[in-house]
């Protein structure tokens, strides 16, 4: 009754056009929700956020505290590890699976497919905009930056940016097993930051600092 009254009233009008791509998009995004119990495991404390996207969640395992960000989509035909307090920023795209083209049966592909599992290990950082090509492994501790693709595997430790992504430094291994040795572990879920600005960006972006009320 109400939504009919509704309609009478502002069917015309911007109104009711922008309420109805809201309750559109409201279906689309529920309809598409990963329930955490269609994942084939999920550890404590591990999180995938909404609007991710899984075509297969039984093929996927998070380890504990692992977390999958907002706007991510995954192919997980081939198996998708993430291991314990392994982060995936925002808006990634992970496919374990390729079309066979090779000698195919047809072009440009045929209905073969070959599954290939990519397996982030523990404590792995990944930024946001990543692409993870299938079969690749990303090693424990390590820093996958910002639109970065990989296209082949990251050793333990490394820090790796852009397309195709290349090593660009290490993390302080000393450093990274102490932390792990003493326990001291973050979640990639952090609901609050405390924030710094280092001193050659305050003497850089003096002015600019000053408008923006940092």
């Amino acid at each position: 009754m109400i939504k009919k009254l509704f309609k009478k009233l502002f069917s015309n009008t911007g109104v009711y056009d922008f309420f109805s791509w809201q309750r559109s998009e409201y279906l689309a995004m529920k309809s598409s929700a990963i329930s955490h119990r269609d994942i084939r495991y999920m550890g404590v404390g591990a999180h995938i956020s909404d609007s991710v996207k899984i075509n297969k969640p039984d093929r996927v395992v998070l380890k504990k505290y692992a977390y999958i960000a907002r706007g991510t989509v995954i192919n997980s035909m081939g198996g998708l590890y993430v291991g314990c307090y392994s982060g995936i920023g925002y808006n990634c795209v992970i496919w374990t699976a390729e079309h066979n083209y090779r000698k195919s049966r047809t072009i440009p592909f045929d209905d073969r497919v070959d599954l290939k599992p990519v397996v982030i290990r523990d404590f792995v950082w990944i930024g946001s905009n990543v692409k993870i090509l299938p079969g690749k492994e990303i090693g424990e501790g390590a820093i996958v930056g910002l639109g970065s693709v990989i296209t082949k595997d990251v050793p333990a430790f490394a820090i790796v940016l852009g397309n195709p992504a290349e090593i660009v430094g290490y993390r302080d291994e000393d450093h990274f097993n102490k932390c792990k040795n003493d326990g001291l572990f973050q979640s990639s879920r952090v609901n609050l930051y405390t924030e710094r600005i280092y001193p050659y960006h305050r003497r850089k972006f003096k002015k600019e600092l000053e408008e923006l009320g940092l």
